[in-house]
This record gives C-alpha cells, sequence and structure tokens, in this order.
C-alpha cells in the first residue's frame, strides 16, 4: 500500500494502487498446493491456480524486486527497488507484514532463499558489494556474511536436506557453501568450482586442488554480524584471473542425494556430488553428433514436433543428442526425473541415469520459457514465459497438454486510456500490435485484438465509444468498443508519411488531431456520421513531439485553442492556433488552398521560441503552458502574450532524469509530470513548487511512457517500459465531510462539462454499434490523405484548364522559337552588340528562385569546405608545429646528381629548458664524479708507476667497454661506467647522458651534412655559370642538343613543402567578386601599357634603321653573316662577264672562302670550349657524387654509433623496468605475508577459543556423566525401603528402554510417489523415544509385586534418569560436532602455515634474484668477431650463461696452448720417427722373406725343368745371332704373307656386305607384304576367336589351363633334374680329388 500524507492537497488522503497487469515471465513460487505468486510492478500477485482468480499485495512505495516463498511457514520475503533496499517478510494467507531485515546490501538484491524447517535465510546482493548474508528470520538476527566479489552470483539457493550447505551460481562462476554453526555462533564458507571449458569431453573433470585458488576467507565465528571480503588477497589466492571462456551456468536444482545438476547456457549439463566434490560433464552440444543418427523428439501424446505420425510414441533419445542451446534455461528435479525447458519452446524430461541421461518424454510449449515452478505437493508445474503466457501442466497425466493459466501477450505499453464516458474500462495499446481491453475495478481482461503493425500511439474519443490507434508507417484505426467484448476495426486510413506520435482530442469531442515528424498535423472528424473524415492540416516544421487543446465551452463555444510542440534543428517550438469546432462549416476564407490547409491569418497562429529543449507541453489555459526542460529537468510555467513573447512565471525542479512529460486533469487544476526515473509528480495549479512524487514504474526498464486521467478525474492510469499497466485511484474516506463535500463538489463541477456531449454520444454510440468491422488491408497504400487530396485537387484544376493550357502549350511552343531564334542571331553579331544570356529569360522570378538556391547549394558546400579546410589547416599547423617548428635542426636530404642515392640528416629537436636543466645537472654530477676518481687514481699513483704501454692499452680498450663507437666520432662523449650502474638513479642519469651523446653525435654528423650542402650548392653555382656560356655555344653551332640542369630536388629544401604554388594548383582559384573586380582593373592597366609601348618609339626605330637593333657588335655575329654576291654574279652568266666583273667574281670567292675557313676555326674552337666545359661539368658534378658517397658511408658509421646509443637507453629502460616490477612484486609478496601471518594469528586465536569451548563442554559433559552414575546409586537408596528382589527387578526395569528398530526407514518407503522429494517428515528421534517409554510406563509392564505408588516412584525416577541420558547424548553429540569442526579449522590452519612457508620462500627468491639482478650487471660491449666465442643463434644469440673474460687471460692461455702444442708436436714427430724405424725393419724383414721365397721357387723351377730339344739347341748352339736374323726374315715373311691374306679377306667382307644389304632390302619389302598380311590375318582372328569363344571357348579355357599345368609340371621336373645332375657333377669331382691325394708324389731333394 502507498501510505503518503498528501500536506499540500490537503483535500487529498492518499493514493492507491488499485491493480496492476503485465507478467514478463519473472519468478513464479508456489506458497501451497494451488496458490502461486509472482510480481508485477508494485504489485504481487496471488494466483489460484485451479480457479485463475488473482489476489494482490501492494507495495509500500517502490516496486518489487526479487521475493522468495517458504511454504512450510507460509512466508513470503520480498525486497524493494530501491537504495539501500530492505527485506520484508510477510504471512500467508493474512498478508500482514511479519519482519523486517535491514542492512543486507546497499543497491540490490539479486536472488533471496528460505530453509523450509528452520529460521534460516539468505540473501544473494549484487553491485556493488556482492554479499551472501544468513538471517534468522524469525528474530530479524544477522548472523554472519560472506564477498564473493571475486565470483559474483545470480542464484542462490539452500540444499534442502541440509541447512548446512548452499549454492551460488552467476554467469561465469559457481561456488558451494558451507555454514557452520559453534557454541549459537554462525560462520560462513564459501568455494568455487572450476567450470570446465566449452569443448569438454563427456564425463568427470579433474578435480582442482588449489584451495586458495577457489576458496573464500570465512567470517570469523566469533563475531556474530561481521563481513569478511572473500579474497581481498587476490595476487596471492586468485593468482591472475582465468581468460579461458567457461561454461555460463544459467539454472541449478538439487537432488534427493545430496547432488547438484547445473544448465548452461549452451546447452551442457553438469553435475556434482557434494560428498566427493566431484564435477561430471553429462552433456555437451559441441562435441559433434553423428549426422545419421534420428534425433527428432515426438511431443507426448502422439504429436510430432516435425511431422510424424500420431500413433508414434516417443522414444527415448540420448540427452547428448538431443540438448542444445537453450534447453536448460530452466531446470526442476523430481521423482520422474529432470524437467528442462528454455528458449526452444520444448518442455523436457531427462533420467537421472549417470553418466549418460536420456531424453524419456518432451512437450512442445509454443513459447521461451524462463522459469518453472513445482508446486508444494509435486503435482502440478508452472512454466512462465517472458511472452507474458503462464502454462499450468500436470505431470501425472501422460497425454495432457500444457494448459494457459494466463495470457498476457506482453509487449512494451505504448499508451492506455479510460473508455468514455465512464471509467469502468480501460483501453491498452503494445508497441508488438496487441490491443487489450480491462475491467477497471476487477482488472479483468475482456479482450484484446491483434494489428499487424507497430502501435506509437492511442487515445479513446470522449464523444463516442471509439479508440484512435496511430502506427508507425503513418496509419490510424478507429477500433469501436461499443462491446468491450468483441472490439473492432470500423475505420483505416493513412494520415502521415511518418510514424504517427501524438493523437490529441478537442475537449468538445468534434475535433482529433494528429502529429508526426513529416511536418503536418492533420485535423479529423470524431463523429462515426462523418465517417471520420479529414478536415483539414496544419504545416508544422520539426518533429511533433507533444500537443494540448483548451476548449472553454462556456466562453467560447464555437472554437477552441490547440498547442503543438515540436523540435526543428535542435530548437522547440510552440504552435497556437485557434481552431473553429464546426470546422466543415467554415468558408473558403479559412483556408490557403484547395488542400485544405488552414490560413494562419484566419486561426490566428502565432509560433513562439522557448529557448530550450522541450520535450512535452500541457495547457492549463489559452495563455498558459506547463512545459518540461528536457535538459535541466525542470518544469516550467509559461505565460504566451499575444504579441508572441514567451514569460517564464516559474520554473521548478522535475525529476532525477533527463526528459519526460505533462499531462493536466480535465479541470486544469491538476498537474502530472512523468519521465525516465518511474516517478510521477502530482501538483495542482495553486500550489505549484510543492508536489507529491510516487514511484510507479522502474527506472531500470526505462521508467514511464504514459499518465492518463480519467474523465473525473478521481483514477489515473500509467504504463511503464516495464511491461506494466498501473491503475491508481484517490481515496477520500478518511476526509471529514465537509472536505469530502467540496472536493466531490469540485469533481461534479468538473463532470458537468461532459454534460453536453450526451446527445452527441448517443447519437455516434448508436452509429457505432451498426457500423461493420473491416479487415485492415495487407498491403500498404504509399499516399496519405494530404497526397491523394493533392492529386485530385491538381487533377481538377488541370480538366478545367485544358483548352486554356492547349493554348498556352502552343503559344509557348511559339515563344521559344521566336527566343532561339534571337539567341541564334544574337550568336552571329559583333561582340559589342551581343547580349548577355540571362537578358534573353522570360521568367525572372524563376530565374531568381534558381539563383538564390543555387547560391544556397553553394553557400552550403562552401561552408563544408570551409570547415574541412579549417581541419586540414588544424592539422598542418599540429604537424609543423611537431615536425618543423620544434626542430632546431629541420630534416633534409642531399642526392647525387646522377643516381639515386639520398643521404639525410639528423633532425634535432629544441631542447627545453627542463631537459637542458636536467642534462646541466646529471654533467655536473658527472664531473665531480670524474674529479674524485682522478683525485683517487693519483693517490693510488704515489705508490705504483703506470706505463705508458699500459695506459694506451687501457685507453684503446675502453672503446669496447664504451658500448659503442661514439668516442671515434666525440672524444668528449661523457658518460658512467656500465660496470658502477646498480642503481635505478644511476641508470636514469646514464639514459640522459647517452641521449645527450646522441645528440652531440647528430650534431658533428650534421655539421659534415652541411659542409657537403654548402659544397652542392657552390657546385650547382658553377655548373649554371657554365651552362650558360654552353647555351651560348650550341646556339652559335646551331645545335639541338638540350643541357642537363642540375638543380635541388624537393627533398633537399624542404622548406618548399610549407608553401604552395600556384602551378600545382589544379583547379581554378575562386575570386570573390572585389578580387574579380581587382584583377579585371589589373588587366586594363597592363593591356593600355602594352599598348602604349606598341606604339612609335622613334629611339627603337632609329636603332633597328642605324645599327640593326644593337648596340655592340660581336666578330662571332659577323662570321654568321653571308656575303652578297654582286648584281652581275646573279643577273648575267659567267659567259658574258668582262675582265672587271671577272676580277671582281675572283675576289669574292676569295672573301667566300676566307669566310668559310673562319667560320671553321670558330666553330672547332667553339667545340673546343664545349667540350671542356662539359668535362669540367661532369667532373666537377663526379666530385661531388664521390664526396657524397663518401658521407653516406659516414652516415652509416653514425647511424650504427647512434643505434648502439639507443640500444643502450632501450636496455637501460628495460633494467630499470625490470627493477621496479621485482620491487612491485617484492611489496606484494610481503603484503600478502602480512595479510596470511595476521589471519593465521586470528585462525590460531580461533582454534583456541574453540578448544576452551571444547574444554568447558568435556567437562560439563564429565559433570553430566558424574551425575548420571549417582543418580543410579541414589536410585537404590530412595528404594531402600523394598525387599532385594523387588529392588532388583525394579533396578532391571530401571535399566530398560524402548527399541527403535526400523520406523523411520519403514515410515519413509510408505511415501507416496507424487509428493514433494525433499519433504520427509523430521520427526525428533528424542520425540519418538519418550513417546515408547511412556508405552513402557504404563501399567501393563508394571510387575504384579509392585504396589502403584512404588510404581509411579519409579516411573518419575526412570524419566528423570532417560532425560539425563538424552541430555548426555546431546551434549556428547556437540561436544562431537565441535571437535569436528576443530579437526577443520585445524587442517585449515595448517594449510595456511604451508602457504605462509611457500610464500616466504618466494619472497626469499624473489630478493636473491634482486640482489642478483643488482649485482650481475648487462653491460653493452663492442667486440670483434673473432672475440665472440658463443654459437649464433637463429634469431638473436642468448648470452644469458656466457663469461666476460679479460683479454689478457685468453692472450696468456693461448701462448700456454701454443707451447703445449708445439711439445706435443715434436712429442708425434719423435714417435713417428721411432714407428718409422720399426715400420722400416719390418719391411726390410718381410722382402728378405720374400727374396727367400722366390729363390725357393727358382730352385724348384729349375728342378723340376724339362730339357727340350729347343733348349738343348740353344745350349749347344754356338752362333745364336745367326740363328736370331733367319727366325727375323722368317718372321717378316709370315708378316707380308699375313698383310696379303687380310686384303683377300677384306675384299671378300665387302662382297659378304654387298650381298647382306641386298638381302635386307629383299628382307625389308617381304616384311611389308607380310605386315599387311598380318593385319588381315590379325582380323580373321578375332574373328575366329570369338566364333570360337561362342561355340565352345569354356571347353579350350579348360584346356588351356590343364596345359598350363602341365607345362609348370614339367618345367619343375627339367629344374629338378639339373639341380641334381650338378650335385652328381660336385659329387664325382670331389672323388676324383680324393682319389688324387692317394697317389704318391716323388720329391728329389737338392743339396
Amino acid at each position: 500500500r502507498i501510505q503518503i500524507l498528501f500536506e499540500v492537497m490537503n483535500f487529498f488522503d492518499k493514493l492507491e494502487l488499485s491493480w496492476s497487469q503485465g507478467y514478463n515471465g519473472n519468478s513464479l513460487a508456489f506458497i501451497d498446493r494451488k496458490t502461486a505468486i509472482t510480481t508485477c510492478g508494485c504489485m504481487m500477485k496471488i494466483i489460484d491456480t485451479t480457479t485463475g482468480k488473482e489476489q494482490t499485495f501492494k507495495s509500500s512505495i517502490h516496486p518489487f524486486g526479487v521475493f522468495t516463498v517458504n511454504p512450510t511457514s507460509s512466508l513470503i520475503a520480498y525486497a524493494s527497488k530501491k537504495l539501500k533496499p530492505n527485506i520484508d517478510i510477510i504471512s500467508y494467507p493474512d498478508l500482514e507484514h511479519v519482519r523486517t531485515l535491514e542492512g543486507g546490501c546497499l543497491m540490490e538484491y539479486v536472488n533471496l532463499a528460505f530453509y523450509p524447517t528452520n529460521s534460516l535465510f539468505l540473501a544473494l546482493s549484487g553491485i556493488p558489494d556482492f554479499l551472501v548474508t544468513l538471517w534468522n528470520h524469525e528474530t530479524g538476527d544477522k548472523l554472519g556474511a560472506i564477498s564473493i566479489s571475486s565470483f559474483p552470483g545470480n542464484r542462490v539457493s539452500f540444499n534442502p536436506l541440509n541447512w548446512r550447505q548452499f549454492c551460488i551460481t552467476g554467469d561465469q562462476s559457481f561456488q558451494m557453501g558451507n555454514i557452520e554453526l559453534i557454541d549459537g555462533k554462525y560462520s560462513l564458507d564459501v568455494n568455487s568450482i572450476e567450470l570446465p571449458k566449452p569443448d569438454v569431453n563427456l564425463g568427470e573433470t579433474e578435480k582442482n586442488t588449489d584451495l586458495l585458488n577457489k576458496k573464500s576467507l570465512p567470517a570469523p565465528i566469533l563475531a556474530s554480524e561481521s563481513v569478511r571480503v572473500a579474497s581481498t588477497l587476490s595476487p596471492f589466492y586468485i593468482k591472475y584471473k582465468d581468460k579461458l571462456k567457461r561454461v555460463a551456468p544459467v539454472s541449478h536444482t538439487w537432488t534427493q542425494n545430496d547432488c547438484l545438476y547445473i544448465g548452461c547456457s549452451q546447452g551442457h549439463l553438469l553435475h556434482f556430488n557434494t560428498k566427493s566434490s566431484q564435477l561430471t560433464v553429462l552433456t555437451n552440444p559441441k562435441i559433434p553428433r553423428p549426422e545419421n543418427l534420428r534425433t527428432t523428439l515426438l511431443v507426448s501424446g502422439g504429436s510430432s514436433l516435425e511431422e510424424e505420425d500420431e500413433d508414434e510414441k516417443f522414444k527415448p533419445v540420448s540427452a547428448q543428442l538431443s540438448l542444445g542451446c537453450g534447453d536448460l534455461e530452466t531446470i526442476a528435479f523430481s521423482h520422474d526425473g529432470l524437467y528442462t525447458c528454455g528458449s526452444t519452446q520444448k518442455l523436457k524430461l531427462l533420467t537421472l541415469d549417470l553418466p549418460k541421461p536420456d531424453v524419456i518424454d518432451c512437450w512442445e510449449t509454443k513459447n521461451t520459457v524462463s522459469t518453472l515452478a513445482w508446486s508444494t505437493v509435486y503435482d502440478k508445474i508452472l512454466l512462465g514465459s517472458p511472452d507474458g503466457v503462464i502454462y499450468s501442466f500436470f505431470p501425472s497425466n501422460k497425454n495432457a497438454d500444457l494448459n494457459i493459466l494466463h495470457n498476457g501477450k506482453f509487449g512494451g505499453f505504448v499508451g492506455a486510456d479510460f473508455i468514455s464516458p465512464s471509467n469502468t474500462h480501460i483501453i491498452s495499446a503494445r508497441g508488438n500490435g496487441v490491443i487489450q481491453i480491462w475491467e477497471s475495478e476487477t482488472s479483468e481482461q475482456l479482450s484484446n485484438i491483434q494489428l499487424n503493425s507497430v502501435i506509437t500511439a492511442i487515445a479513446s474519443s470522449p464523444s463516442s465509444r471509439c479508440v484512435f490507434i496511430g502506427t508507425e508507417d503513418g496509419y490510424i484505426y478507429v477500433i469501436s468498443v461499443s462491446k468491450p467484448e468483441d472490439p473492432c476495426i470500423v475505420f483505416e486510413e493513412k494520415l502521415h508519411t511518418g510514424p504517427v506520435l501524438q493523437i490529441v482530442f478537442e475537449p468538445s469531442g468534434r475535433l482529433v488531431l494528429t502529429g508526426s515528424n513529416d511536418g503536418n498535423v492533420v485535423i479529423s472528424d470524431t463523429r462515426a456520421s462523418e465517417n471520420f473524415r479529414c478536415l483539414a492540416t496544419l504545416d508544422i516544421a520539426g518533429e511533433v513531439n507533444s500537443m494540448s487543446a483548451f476548449h472553454q465551452l462556456k466562453v467560447e463555444k464555437e472554437s477552441c485553442y490547440i498547442f503543438v510542440g515540436s523540435v526543428d534543428n535542435g530548437r522547440s517550438y510552440v504552435t497556437r492556433c485557434r481552431i473553429p469546432v464546426d470546422l466543415a462549416g467554415q468558408p473558403k476564407e479559412a483556408y490557403d488552398n484547395d488542400c485544405f490547409h488552414l490560413s494562419s491569418h484566419y486561426i490566428q497562429r502565432m509560433r513562439f521560441n522557448l529557448g530550450y529543449t522541450c520535450s512535452g507541453i500541457a495547457c492549463t489555459s489559452k495563455n498558459s503552458l506547463v512545459t518540461v526542460d528536457a535538459l535541466r529537468k525542470q518544469i516550467v510555467f509559461l505565460e504566451l502574450s499575444d504579441d508572441g513573447e514567451v514569460k517564464e512565471t516559474e520554473r521548478i525542479n522535475g525529476h532525477m532524469l533527463k526528459g519526460g512529460s505533462v499531462k493536466v486533469s480535465s479541470n486544469r487544476k491538476w498537474v502530472a509530470s512523468y519521465s525516465g526515473d518511474g516517478q510521477v509528480i502530482y501538483r495542482t495549479d495553486q500550489t505549484r513548487g510543492e508536489g507529491l512524487s510516487v514511484p510507479c514504474h522502474s527506472h531500470f526498464k526505462g521508467g514511464i511512457t504514459s499518465v492518463v486521467f480519467s474523465n473525473d478525474g478521481q483514477q489515473l492510469i500509467t504504463t511503464g517500459k516495464d511491461g506494466v499497466l498501473a491503475f491508481w485511484k484517490w481515496n477520500y474516506d478518511e476526509l471529514s465531510d465537509e472536505e469530502k463535500a467540496n472536493v466531490l463538489g469540485a469533481v461534479d463541477s468538473h463532470r458537468g462539462r461532459y454534460a453536453s456531449l450526451l446527445g452527441l454520444r448517443k447519437e455516434q454510440d448508436a452509429i457505432l454499434k451498426n457500423m461493420t468491422a473491416i479487415i485492415p488491408d495487407p498491403v500498404c497504400n504509399s499516399l496519405t490523405w494530404l497526397q491523394t487530396v493533392q492529386m485530385d485537387v491538381q487533377e481538377i484544376k488541370d480538366r478545367s484548364y485544358d483548352g486554356d493550357i492547349a493554348d498556352l502549350k502552343k503559344k509557348i511552343e511559339d515563344l521559344r522559337a521566336t527566343v532561339l531564334g534571337m539567341i541564334e542571331t544574337n550568336g552571329k553579331v559583333d561582340d559589342i552588340e551581343k547580349l548577355k544570356r540571362h537578358e534573353f529569360t522570360l521568367d525572372l522570378d524563376e530565374r531568381q528562385r534558381l539563383l538564390e538556391r543555387g547560391q544556397d547549394e553553394i553557400d552550403r558546400i562552401k561552408e563544408s569546405v570551409e570547415l574541412e579546410n579549417l581541419a586540414m589547416l588544424f592539422l598542418k599547423e599540429l604537424i609543423k608545429k611537431e615536425c618543423w617548428d620544434n626542430m632546431e635542426v629541420k630534416g633534409k636530404a642531399l642526392c647525387l646528381f646522377t643516381g639515386e642515392l639520398e643521404v639525410s640528416n639528423f633532425p634535432i629537436k629544441i631542447q627545453t629548458e627542463e631537459e637542458t636543466k636536467e642534462i646541466e645537472r646529471v654533467l655536473a654530477i658527472h664531473a665531480f664524479e670524474q674529479i674524485e676518481a682522478h683525485d683517487i687514481n693519483y693517490v693510488e699513483g704515489q705508490t705504483r708507476k703506470e706505463t705508458d704501454t699500459e695506459s694506451s692499452t687501457e685507453e684503446k680498450a675502453s672503446a669496447p667497454l664504451f658500448g659503442s663507437h661514439a668516442l671515434r666520432f666525440c672524444a668528449d662523449s661523457q658518460q658512467n661506467d656500465q660496470f658502477q650502474l646498480h642503481s635505478n638513479k644511476r641508470k636514469r642519469d646514464q639514459i640522459i647522458l647517452v641521449r645527450h651523446t646522441i645528440r652531440n653525435l647528430k650534431i658533428a654528423f650534421n655539421k659534415e651534412f652541411d659542409d657537403v650542402y654548402f659544397a652542392k650548392k657552390q657546385e650547382i653555382g658553377r655548373v649554371n655559370d657554365r651552362l650558360d656560356r654552353i647555351r651560348q655555344i650550341l646556339k652559335d653551332l646551331k645545335s639541338s642538343e638540350e643541357c642537363l640542369v642540375p638543380m635541388f630536388r624537393d627533398i633537399e629544401r624542404p622548406e618548399c613543402f610549407l608553401v604552395v604554388e600556384d602551378h600545382e594548383i589544379m583547379v581554378d582559384k575562386y575570386l570573390t567578386p572585389e578580387e574579380e573586380a581587382a584583377r579585371a582593373e589589373a588587366e586594363r592597366l597592363e593591356a593600355e601599357r602594352r599598348r602604349l609601348a606598341e606604339a612609335d618609339n622613334a629611339r627603337e626605330r632609329a636603332l633597328i634603321d642605324m645599327m640593326h637593333g644593337k648596340l655592340e657588335i660581336r666578330p662571332e655575329d659577323e662570321l654568321q653573316k653571308d656575303l652578297i654576291k654582286p648584281d652581275f654574279m646573279l643577273q648575267k652568266p659567267e659567259e658574258q662577264w668582262n675582265e672587271e666583273e671577272m676580277k671582281l667574281a675572283k675576289e669574292f670567292e676569295k672573301k667566300e672562302k676566307h669566310l668559310l675557313e673562319e667560320r671553321e676555326k670558330y666553330r672547332k674552337a667553339l667545340e673546343a670550349e664545349l667540350k671542356k666545359l662539359q668535362t669540367a661539368n661532369a667532373e666537377g658534378m663526379a666530385n661531388f657524387d664521390e664526396n657524397l658517397q663518401k658521407l653516406f658511408r659516414q652516415r652509416i658509421e653514425y647511424q650504427k654509433t647512434v643505434n648502439q646509443e639507443e640500444l643502450k637507453i632501450v636496455r637501460l629502460a628495460r633494467l630499470i623496468y625490470k627493477s621496479g616490477y621485482l620491487e612491485h612484486e617484492d611489496e606484494k609478496l610481503r603484503t600478502t605475508l602480512e595479510k596470511l601471518k595476521a589471519y593465521k594469528v586470528s585462525a590460531q586465536d580461533e582454534i583456541a577459543e574453540i578448544k576452551k569451548i571444547i574444554d568447558r563442554i568435556r567437562d560439563e559433559h564429565d559433570i553430566m556423566l558424574l551425575d548420571d552414575k549417582a543418580m543410579e546409586k541414589q536410585f537404590r537408596k530412595d528404594f531402600s525401603d523394598l525387599d532385594p528382589f523387588t529392588l532388583d527387578v525394579l533396578a532391571k526395569l530401571y535399566k530398560r528402554r524402548p527399541k527403535l528398530t526400523k520406523q523411520k526407514s519403514l515410515h519413509a518407503d510408505l511415501q507416496p510417489r507424487k509428493v514433494n522429494p525433499f519433504t520427509y517428515k523430521q520427526e525428533d528421534a528424542d520425540k519418538i523415544y519418550l513417546d515408547a517409554l511412556t508405552e513402557l510406563d504404563s501399567e501393563v509392564h508394571k510387575p504384579e509385586i509392585l504396589d502403584s505408588d512404588v510404581w509411579e516412584r519409579f516411573i518419575v525416577a526412570r524419566r528423570e534418569k532417560v532425560d539425563n541420558e538424552l541430555q548426555i547424548k546431546q551434549h556428547g553429540q556437540q561436544l562431537h560436532d565441535i571437535s569436528n569442526y576443530l579437526q577443520k579449522k585445524t587442517d585449515e590452519d595448517e594449510s595456511l602455515k604451508c602457504n605462509i612457508e611457500d610464500t616466504f620462500q618466494k619472497l626469499n627468491d624473489l630478493r636473491d634474484n634482486r640482489l642478483n639482478f643488482v649485482m650481475n650487471l648487462e653491460v653493452q660491449l663492442l667486440l670483434k668477431q673473432g672475440q665472440v666465442e658463443v654459437d649464433a643463434g637463429i634469431f638473436a644469440t642468448d648470452y644469458d650463461h656466457a663469461l666476460l673474460l679479460h683479454r689478457s687471460v685468453i692472450e696468456d692461455l693461448n701462448s700456454h696452448i701454443v707451447t703445449l702444442g708445439e711439445a706435443k708436436v715434436a712429442a708425434m714427430i719423435d714417435c713417428k720417427d721411432y714407428y718409422k724405424n720399426i715400420h722400416l725393419l719390418e719391411w726390410e724383414h718381410e722382402q728378405m722373406q720374400m727374396q727367400g721365397e722366390d729363390l725357393k721357387t727358382r730352385t724348384r723351377e729349375v728342378q723340376t725343368l724339362r730339357v727340350t730339344k729347343e733348349l738343348q739347341m740353344f745350349l749347344f748352339e754356338e752362333n745364336t745371332q745367326q740363328r736370331m736374323q733367319k727366325e727375323v726374315q722368317t718372321l717378316e715373311k709370315t708378316i707380308k704373307l699375313n698383310e696379303s691374306m687380310f686384303q683377300r679377306k677384306i675384299k671378300d667382307k665387302k662382297r659378304c656386305l654387298e650381298r647382306l644389304n641386298r638381302m635386307i632390302s629383299e628382307k625389308e619389302s617381304d616384311c611389308k607384304e607380310l605386315d599387311s598380311n598380318l593385319k588381315e590375318l590379325a582380323v580373321s582372328l578375332v574373328e575366329r576367336q570369338q566364333i570360337q569363344d561362342a561355340s565352345g571357348g569354356a571347353d579350350m579355357v579348360l584346356a588351356s589351363e590343364q596345359r598350363m599345368k602341365d607345362i609348370v609340371a614339367r618345367r619343375k621336373l627339367v629344374e629338378l633334374a639339373k639341380n641334381q645332375s650338378q650335385e652328381v657333377a660336385v659329387l664325382r669331382a670331389e672323388v676324383e680329388r680324393l682319389r688324387m691325394k692317394t697317389f704318391p708324389a716323388l720329391v728329389q731333394n737338392i743339396p
């Protein structure tokens, strides 16, 4: 309820929200078996799901936020949407406020949860605190809280079977929480579970053993209202945030066995076992599915989601194949399985079979489902859709379909209005085209109608029961609501080219105004008798954003005032017009033309400039307006004067957000303003500064879209972008009779204004009832009413002037021909007589209009070009300032005369004053350090003398240690020693010194560059001087050879880039008329000067006549002149010459010959001079090119040195950054270690406190055990009056206890199937035990020997003993729980101790690294190729493990290696000589052995030699020489004989060869014949083979196969025979060899 004291409007008591409509798919929850709860704006709806009836509960002020229910306790908890919201708890069904929970969050709650069987309550907050708060909702105490800012969530729920567990899920998080109760104090602990990636495989995932990476620090159990921020040590506990994309949980539900099912947005279904902390992936749509598998689901009842047979029943499908993206947006657990639904519009039932569930049933919802709720007994499901539909479903009926419990057709409300004349019905319109009619008293939806267009405006007619609807495409629809249960469309017309933005009725109800952004306001008749025809139009510049109308019936009955607010070019205007009510009967003077455009003078039209951005207007009188200043968020009251002035009477603060609008009641006394902040502010016309602010809609969704007062002002309607329609009304019940009479009197006077419309309303309603409903044409008409009227008027005009038009066309054609003839004649006359082209124009007005239009376009283009030029100029100035003005040395280049080589200088920026001071400071420090070092070296030099050689060596070695070649170019370069840069300060100073060195290097090179540049400038001057003479020589030689003119290029003169020459502009320069006149005057003066110069000049004429135009005669010119032949040589032939003429001819020939000789001499002299000049030019340019190439090589050296120095800067900057990074890491680890130590101290204190509690409870437990034993002893004392036998019997009965074996399990087994799976009757075991003990106390178990009074005494004693035992048992259980908690805390303490040790070790390692980093410096060295012994890498050489050694160490090592090498070589030579002698002796020994063997062989040959006859002749013949001669002669004869035989054989072979050639030719001819025959035989063979195959091919195949087998067998046998014969031959040879071994051998011994 909204309980607002209205102090300003003291005649009102309060404003009540009667009802609201607009379900948007938000949460649903059952409070009992048949009652469900949901929220709608500022109202909570309690829906009876059996009858559909609704009960409402109104919020205090603000709209409802999240809510939850506890069916066990019949409680409802909700949080409002406001800053620092509270949680209110109400009871059901009386809806009385029970308790308020305060101080849980700063901005919003995102979820709430009751535990069903105790008083615990969880609240999850959102931005900015992200807290999980535990409450006791019965007492309102906050039990504890924990922050989850590292893993924000948006859903929280208790484990229904274990209050110690709860679950939190978010878009990228899944967390499990535990609640611990120790000695009456609660502690919260939250652990984050790592979610898998979207492409994870099915099955169990790996457990995350890094506890600190996922564990939030719990709040201390000793502080009941403390709030701990989880993961404050994020650098250590959270490490670095996981950048990998994870699955996004959107829903979760608990099961009976303490497990969780988690649904994800992309279709992943996860299962989490809280006992084993194991996460299992059940489905993953990202895994490819086989294409050949059938995945079509059949809906329950036989209908298919696709086209299937109706008799085909549902077949289970694997969930992995069925579930996809959007299927798991909401899930719920039941006995039957897991129900899932979402944006796929299918409700699916899954089995709980792990790890491969199946979809066993499916139902089609036809709408996206965003929430799913079970009834308390799990017999009914409610499904809520964002489309405004609530379905009810009974799972027990397998063939049942989903029933629609509520269909609100959700969509953003455009507006709403009361249906005249009564306020009993309300009509509303949504942007999606849905029009609904509601009953104002019961909020029942009577009917609805659907338009196939986007609705933009709605208004109800005050004169009839019809409603005007405006659409986005410019149409106006009139809907008859004579029967609210059956509305119909009776009229449609397109009035605007743009969307209909405003619809306003004139108060008398006869006219309706529609506005758009097309520049027109259309005025139409609201009467059905006139068929709602359009009457007139107004032209309004810009977009119409608001309209209002005023009609004072008692003063001016025949006219009304309309106000139109518009925005044109960013400025707001209000147009006021006085419109006749009977507009159809006005004379023609009321219109400007036949298109019904109202005359401004007739309607007294005035336009007012407001001077601020106005978003809404409302009139309270004909001269008073209420407006909204959209930007300043103020309400402005205006007074309009008849002379066009606007006066602000008052300006007051409005809403908190920009924009908005205003509405006034029909009596013009109440003003309501609304905006995007969701507030409606009510004011009266008398008390404008004070108002009543009522929050009606949520500003999170965009606030309010419309506010409408009822006809009598007692009710109003608000609609918002949150999709809620709210009905409000004033309540006067608590006013006194006098105040009520005053208020109702004002209302009655207001109602009297509408009494005059009674007759008109009855007439129009009767006509509306008889009108025929129409169906809107789906084909959009492209022409509006105004365009149609304009076309009709134009057509009528054209028909009325057909004859005149024809005559005019003919006259125009004649006139056109005449003018064209005149233009043609004008083109042929002299220029002085020509007329200008525009003088032939007949329509001067049209010409002037075109000129003005062209001038406007020119001005527009000129302005655009000027802006572009201004932007380019600004950019140019920035570039010039940065790259030119701020440069001390401008960048330029030098180019070769002949070639493409360019050498650029080093651009140098101007040093700022701060940079200069910094350099001077560092140089001064460096100078002091050098003086100090020199003094130290001087003192040390007194004790030891250094030779010049050593000093020179150090100087030479200083260049490599310097790290660059800077000393070669700048000997005075000052830098610190690279081996002394230990601190960051020295490194920063070194960077400044290096930059100073780089600047000096650039300056040094630029000096050399300037010298070469000046040399080129001089060379170009000398070359140009020579070129002048060369051009003169070429002119004298009459040569067309072109001269190469050297000049500076643009890159060599960069200043030319800043100057734009005229020839660089490719378009004509635009001149203003003044500049054009000045240029014409200058041209006129120049022409006059030339005319005067070309007049008779006596001096110039005398010079031409006397000296041929030259003041000086050159010899060269005389040589160019030809001799003039005498006249006789031209007039007479040579035969007619006389002697004198002959003599003159010879003299002329002699002169001509001499002239030619002189010319030749002069030509040769010119050619020699030309060659000399050209050679000089070429040599000069070549010399310069050579110098420039040297400069280029020097530039490379300088650039290399600069790069080396810049590399120093980069390395130093990297080292400084690394040092800072190490220092930052050290600070982080130290902070982490301190926090861990602090937390360990608190944990140890907590453990110590728990140990004290355990000791105290253990002592109490021991005392209770002693008391229990004492009670047993006291029992015998109390019954000592009995005999021993009876006492023994009583002692046995005293120790007897009832036995409870299987009651609970039997009870669980007998539970029905369709009850809440989480609702087991939690019976108290102690109570059951005591009930069973009561049965033992009955008289049935009393021994007969006992009296009744003794039995009563015994029962009391035994009951005391049992009560004491139960207390001991409870105390023991408490002790056990605390001991377990102590063990858990001890384990956490041990884990924390390990973490502290790890952190301390990391800190020590980091400090070692820092020390190593400080001492192990990184230096830049210049070494030659032979001085680097590290293997080069592929891209960069790694020097991490390299050593830097002094050169002397390497030289000493090399000398030692050389000495050892020479010794080794000498030893190797000795070894070689020794081995050489050995090998020589071995060779001689082997030679002697071979010689001995040779001698033995010769001896044996001599012994076995046979003395033949030839040998005897040789031995006994004395004349051997003679015999030799005979043999030679014989051999010669033999050779001759052989030669003759050879010749003869050659002849024979040649004859044979000839014969063979003849045979070859014959054979070739025979082969050709055989080839031809072969082709014919092949053809016949093929034919015969085909015939053979046709006749008996199979037999031949068998025969061929048999022959093949025989051939193969024969081949094998032949090979076997060959092998055997070979073996026999081998055996025979072996036998022969063995037989020969047995023969005796006679050897002759030779002495």
